[in-house]
């Protein structure tokens, strides 16, 4: 998973110049008397965990999808009862603040869990391609590296899965409001490049979607309070 995760940084590699070199470890506890500082790549200090509710904005839906290791299954058997954080992206997208910066910030936030075992062991990341007809699993497993196999798919902390086809993407892209626009030329042919807004999308246990991260809201340091507020929010209710 390491080699994979240092693949997938490599292949966006001029994606976040300094965010991305800055801002991978969670910020240090302020020191008595001093003022807190923003993380890198923030302009503010984030709440604490526990300090704010997260509303539940929508259900997630399940859909048939494809793994690297070419096995089909469900999109809810990767959420399983996990805390996730569900990015939808394609392996040829070239825009910085698309794809590469959520593959990523995703890459940062499996290096901070690495750090806190216990809420690691609740959180699962996934990454949805949405071009079904470039992204096979073998053309992901390519990307992903061998080693992705390494590990049983049910205990993946980073999942990358594809669809069979556009009739099966559909739904899944209509259920979570992930909208994109097919570019084509000027014969009407498909250029392959695919224009959307990144979405990263935070779902709790009971499966509803609680946050919704975009460009300019995507943070490492964000999501790991909002995974903390939703594991205490949970305990709360014993």
């Amino acid at each position: 998973m390491h080699r994979r995760g240092a693949s997938l940084i490599a292949a966006a590699s001029a994606l976040c110049l300094t965010l991305c070199a800055a801002c991978g470890q969670a910020p240090a506890p302020p020191t008595a008397g001093v003022a807190p500082t923003p993380p890198p790549g923030l302009e503010f200090v984030p709440p604490d965990p526990g300090s704010y509710r997260l509303p539940t904005i929508q259900a997630a839906v399940d859909g048939a999808v494809i793994d690297a290791d070419g096995t089909e299954r469900h999109l809810f058997d990767y959420l399983g009862d996990r805390y996730v954080l569900l990015s939808f992206i394609y392996l040829n997208c070239k825009e910085a603040k698309g794809c590469p910066l959520a593959n990523a910030n995703l890459a940062m936030i499996r290096q901070d869990l690495e750090a806190d075992p216990a809420l690691a062991s609740q959180v699962r990341l996934i990454s949805l391609s949405f071009d079904p007809e470039r992204d096979t699993p073998e053309a992901m497993l390519r990307h992903w590296g061998a080693d992705y196999l390494e590990s049983p798919w049910d205990k993946r902390r980073w999942s990358l899965v594809t669809t069979a086809s556009r009739a099966d993407l559909q739904p899944i892209l209509d259920g979570f409001g992930q909208y994109i626009v097919r570019e084509v030329d000027e014969q009407g042919r498909e250029t392959g490049n695919l224009s959307h807004v990144l979405k990263v999308f935070l779902i709790d246990r009971e499966r509803e979607v609680r946050n919704v991260y975009s460009t300019s809201f995507l943070h490492p340091a964000i999501a790991m309070n909002d995974l903390r507020t939703l594991v205490m929010e949970e305990a709360e209710r014993g």
